[in-house]
């Protein structure tokens, strides 16, 4: 059995098969996490028409329901009370946050106070609650709390159950109301949901009822007193209504509650709608919201500077409410102390200001900026910034970024965990996240192996727009922003330090946060995560190296599709295309569950010898430029750490096939600039940030999602004039900046995804691509879509069922149920290893492989001793995480396996071949595909036998296996040290880039990015005949990563501005030994180190 992403099915059971084919609307207020997780779960078990339709009035609603005749009218998240001309004439469910018998619009909030119902009367209750502290009247809380899905009716969260879950309630303070609400509470509610829509088709179509009949069928009585999962009454206490809990009513008192209260209190409302700090001063009546809480818990480690430079002689001396210290824009407050019970203070990270009713609400935003801006600086006065004195973790203390060493068998994982708020990474944010992997991958750290990112309650959303709307220069904060986080995604290439690195990708992760966790060698993902790659819908382009990663993981029309859709993913579709690699635990498991799993992952990763991965019935999987070419020539004495660093640095070097990863950034920072200043172009982006940030209230339904309407007009962002830039000349956005235009732009056009890509091979760069050698193992399960390529390549689709003649969903549809079901697992054969990726348009554009070996070993057998401060040793024998109780993550099983990812096999498909405009193309032979989202494609993939090319497609194999022998024998006499009159060139073509130069350096020919050109461009690798290729004698000597002459020459090192590299890290990141590193391994604190710029073999385009 697989274990699904999301929810707790797999697939509908047999005899609700046709509820597939019901039309469900979502009537929603906003298409916020749980909205997401439901719509892609639907789509995952086969859901054929979802369509979703924004409360924005009672009439939209109802033209919605009615216009499309809708069977089901479902609310996961909705805020207003339906209108009866809605739940009179269709079954209306609706998702509530709480138990059979609780109502009321702020469920969690109470439950998150630590009310436990055993006061009845709400006003008494909460004076309790927010008057008294729990040293004075003790702890409360419930045990467990729950979730309901019920039919609307007249009365307000009163209608029939047909479904509900409970669950057990973490302790109260270690969770904010956001938390429970994507873990707990998200999890639970999708089971209600899934199990409420089959009951409702047990009792209606499936009872042979006629839909007219559907409202006089009822729920059986158990389903209300019983949930679904234990088969149990609720465990959680009693339960009644409790009204609206305003947040002006939730407000810390320092002279009566301790840190503790406070935590409970501002968790409680966090992250809507937030907590009231009283004025903090008498320069301005303005209160604050509150927002991030964080406990101090030992007095004895606060620095007595702190407080003797306020003029205290203790820390007794110091006033409850007293703001102490500041850290990375937080507050420390010193709160109320009961000796022995208490905790020192409590940091709060972000605050907000109030606005007047009706009006747009302000950012949060790092709550000293709040201060200030709120009227309160001298609340600041004297005030000294505490740094973080160490990157290892401490307990009682708030560590914005920390990391946990772990050593096993002389290997060192360092996992870096960073829980920054809301998930948002703003331009601090990310130079102190970069200073603390630096000084976890330093050389002083031991025999490092592997560097994890772990994430936090979030794994990443990207750039902070709050940070970033509160700004003066909103465009000039968000450069800063994206240029230091794509210095973060920079310093992750460090395989010729023998590091890999993974992404753990625990939380949900949206825009540039799913960029980060692309561009590691590794991409695990928990199922119960949701994933929203694209920048569109916020009017961006995106950086982060994306148009690499996703081109190289996913292949040109995914890639695509990621980017385009601007709709959310769950773990299937992801790792079905390469974004992911591993799937981890179960939908049901939350953050906190799951950690263990993803930590015994990274070591067995770390710890598994090669072997394990050339085995065919490996299932381990990792980013195509770590793939080794050949499984079968892999030493199985070899380390898989070093196997993937040596394929790594064999593939950004002497095989590479792609150009500078600079040129890619650099593209991507020119449409980044143009987001940001273009005076046309960047209204897009302005304007909805402004209405995200400041709670704008939405005028209609995204296109996309309205199936119930074919009529809809498309949104902008979905058509390609959404990216001209009028007048723009290229080059010319880097002087808003006042930056010089790099040279890597003559050229760099290309890098760009065609986010409009239909899968047709319109250029020759494409057409390579499709040609590229089948590794001896491919990846894991290819799981097609049933109207699609499944049909093409031999698998038994008999037991799916026929296409209703209505609109098909436009999502990534996620697999269907016909191919998961045990049927369809009775023809699975075993997976074999590592690919780019197990999409259903054919192979990735792979790097092409010339066997020539790095010269560097990537793994060394140094150990460290076991005292180092913050390690765990972990002893191979005896770990429970050793090797030999973790092969899960290398078996191929059809068990419920925590990290096991899909094992179905899908035969190669049978091709033909055409040519479009003079060039070849290769397509599925049979009837095209109309994808997840909807377009209509054909299939491409490239030849699995040579019995099936004419005779033309061999004779150019056959120059190719020539041309690549010759350029093998020549790179052979370089690294031997023979000199050669002449240098060696590989050309391949790529497709020219749209206003780029035909033979000249001028940059100007460039006007609008709307469209794509297909004319060929070549590109050209030159070695010099005084240089060598192999990696160790590339580290030594650097090489300019903005070099147009394309040639490998003798370099001094790169340029530095201010000390700072111009590019840093492609491929060795690390840290260079400078003045902050003996400082930092003094105290073993943080520092911030420089980083060393490497790039490998040149790749260019030349004009034609």
């Amino acid at each position: 059995m697989i274990s699904p992403p999301l929810g707790p099915l797999a697939a509908l059971p047999d005899h609700v098969e046709p509820l597939k084919r019901f039309r469900i609307l979502l009537l929603v207020s906003s298409i916020n996490s749980f909205t997401q997780r439901v719509y892609s779960y639907l789509h995952y078990l086969g859901f054929e028409q979802v369509s979703i339709q924004l409360a924005t009035s009672d009439e939209d609603m109802l033209n919605a329901a009615e216009g499309w005749d809708a069977d089901i009218v479902l609310c996961p998240f909705l805020t207003k009370k339906l209108p009866e001309s809605i739940y009179s004439r269709w079954i209306t469910l609706v998702v509530h946050p709480g138990p059979p018998g609780d109502a009321g619009p702020s469920s969690l909030d109470w439950v998150l106070m630590g009310d436990d119902g055993s006061i009845a009367d709400s006003s008494e209750a909460l004076d309790v609650l927010l008057n008294k502290s729990i040293v004075d009247r003790g702890p409360t809380q419930r045990s467990h709390w729950g979730t309901i899905c019920f039919q609307a009716n007249e009365e307000l969260d009163g209608g029939a159950v047909w479904a509900w879950e409970q669950y057990a309630l973490p302790p109260i303070g270690s969770i904010t109301k956001a938390g429970l609400y994507q873990n707990q509470h998200s999890i639970g509610a999708i089971s209600a949901t899934i199990h409420a829509l089959i009951r409702v088709y047990e009792q209606t179509a499936g009872a042979g009822l006629p839909k007219s009949d559907w409202l006089k069928a009822t729920p059986k009585s158990e389903w209300s007193t019983h949930c679904v999962s234990l088969r149990q009454p609720f465990l959680g206490g009693s339960t009644t209504d409790r009204p609206l809990l305003q947040s002006t009513k939730r407000r810390p008192i320092f002279e009566v509650h301790t840190a503790e209260d406070i935590l409970r209190i501002l968790n409680a409302s966090d992250s809507q709608p937030g907590s009231m700090l009283n004025s903090l001063t008498a320069n301005s009546k303005s209160s604050l919201f509150a927002y991030g809480a964080h406990v101090h818990a030992d007095v004895s480690t606060i620095p007595a500077s702190l407080y003797v430079s306020l003029g205290y002689e203790s820390f007794s001396e110091i006033p409850n409410g007293k703001i102490i210290a500041t850290r990375q824009g937080a507050i420390f407050i010193k709160t109320r102390q009961v000796p022995g019970r208490t905790a020192a203070g409590i940091w709060i990270t972000h605050g907000r200001v109030p606005r007047g009713k009706d009006k747009p609400i302000d950012p949060k935003i790092p709550m000293v900026d709040a201060i200030r801006a709120a009227g309160h600086g001298a609340a600041l006065d004297g005030v000294r910034e505490w740094e973080q004195n160490t990157w290892t973790e401490r307990i009682g203390e708030w560590q914005e970024v920390y990391v946990k060493s772990i050593e096993d068998d002389g290997g060192i994982a360092q996992l870096v965990y960073w829980n920054f708020y809301n998930g948002a990474f703003t331009t601090t944010n990310c130079q102190y996240l970069l200073r603390a992997l630096q000084w976890a991958t330093a050389p002083k750290r031991g025999n490092v192996k592997i560097l994890a990112l772990m994430g936090g309650h979030y794994f990443s959303n990207g750039i902070a727009l709050n940070t970033i709307e509160n700004a003066s220069s909103p465009g000039r904060e968000t450069w800063d922003n994206i240029s230091a986080i794509d210095d973060i995604v920079s310093f992750l290439p460090l395989s010729q330090r023998g590091i890999v690195t993974v992404a753990c990708v625990r939380g949900n992760a949206a825009a540039g946060g799913v960029a980060l966790a692309a561009a590691c060698d590794v991409v695990l993902a928990g199922r119960n995560v949701v994933l929203n790659p694209s920048y569109r819908g916020m009017g961006l382009h995106g950086s982060e190296l994306h148009s690499y990663s996703y081109l190289k993981r996913c292949g040109p029309v995914h890639a695509a599709t990621l980017l385009r859709a601007m709709k959310p993913l769950n773990t299937a579709i992801a790792h079905q295309w390469g974004l992911v690699d591993i799937e981890i635990g179960s939908s049901h498991q939350t953050l906190a569950e799951a950690e263990p799993l993803f930590v015994n992952s990274v070591l067995t990763i770390l710890n598994s010898p090669a072997e394990h991965v050339s085995s065919p019935e490996s299932t381990f999987r990792c980013a195509p430029w770590c793939r080794p070419s050949q499984f079968t020539d892999i030493d199985p004495s070899k380390s898989l750490v070093g196997v993937l660093c040596e394929s790594k640095i064999s593939n950004y070097t002497s095989k590479r096939d792609f150009p500078p990863l600079l040129h890619y950034r650099n593209e991507e920072l020119s449409q980044m600039l143009l987001d940001s200043f273009h005076p046309i172009r960047s209204n897009r982006y302005h304007s909805r940030r402004y209405k995200f940030i400041r709670k704008t209230k939405a005028s209609s339904t995204p296109a996309r999602y309205m199936i119930h309407n074919a009529q809809a007009t498309p949104d902008e962002e979905d058509t390609r004039e959404f990216d001209d830039a009028p007048g723009w000349v290229r080059g010319e956005e880097w002087g808003f900046v006042d930056l010089p235009t790099p040279k890597s732009l003559e050229t760099s056009e290309s890098t760009r995804i065609d986010i409009f890509n239909d899968g047709t091979l319109d250029s020759p760069a494409e057409e390579r691509a499709t040609q590229d050698e089948t590794p001896v193992h491919s990846s894991t399960t290819r799981v097609e879509h049933a109207s699609g390529i499944g049909a093409e390549n031999g698998a038994d689709l008999s037991h799916v069922p026929p296409e209703m003649p209505r609109k098909s969903s436009e999502v990534p549809t996620l697999i269907p149920s016909a191919l998961i079901d045990d049927h369809a697992h009775a023809h699975a054969h075993p997976s074999p290893a590592m690919s780019s990726s197990s999409s259903g348009e054919g192979p990735l554009p792979t790097t092409p492989m010339m066997d020539i070996p790095p010269t560097k070993s990537a793994h060394s057998a140094s150990s460290l001793s076991p005292s180092r401060n913050g390690r765990l040793q972990i002893s191979g024998s005896s770990s429970p995480a050793s090797p030999s109780k973790r092969l899960s993550l290398f078996r191929n099983t059809s068990s419920t396996s925590s990290s096991s990812p899909r094992g179905d096999h899908v035969p190669p498909l049978p091709i033909s071949a055409s040519s479009k405009g003079g060039q070849k193309q290769t397509v599925v032979s049979g009837k095209q595909m109309i994808d997840q989202f909807g377009n209509v494609q054909s299939i491409h993939t490239q030849s699995q036998s040579q019995s099936t090319k004419g005779p033309k497609e061999r004779e150019k194999k056959g120059t190719f296996r020539i041309i690549k022998k010759k350029v093998k024998n020549a790179l052979r006499s370089l690294n031997g040290g023979e000199s050669s009159s002449t240098s060696t060139a590989i050309k391949t073509t790529q497709p020219k880039s749209h206003g780029s130069l035909s033979g000249g350096n001028d940059l100007t020919t460039s006007k609008s990015i709307s469209s794509n050109s297909s004319n060929s461009r070549s590109i050209t690798m030159t070695r010099s005949k005084s240089s060598t290729n192999t990696p160790s004698a590339i580290s030594k000597k650097g090489i300019s990563s903005d070099d147009y002459n394309f040639r490998i020459k003798d370099q001094k090192e790169p340029s530095r501005e201010n000390g700072t590299c111009e590019w840093p890290c492609l491929v060795t990141g690390g840290e260079e030994e400078g003045e902050g590193e003996a400082e930092a391994e003094a105290n073993e604190g943080p520092t911030s180190g420089k980083s060393t710029s490497l790039v490998p073999v040149r790749v260019v385009q030349q004009a034609s």
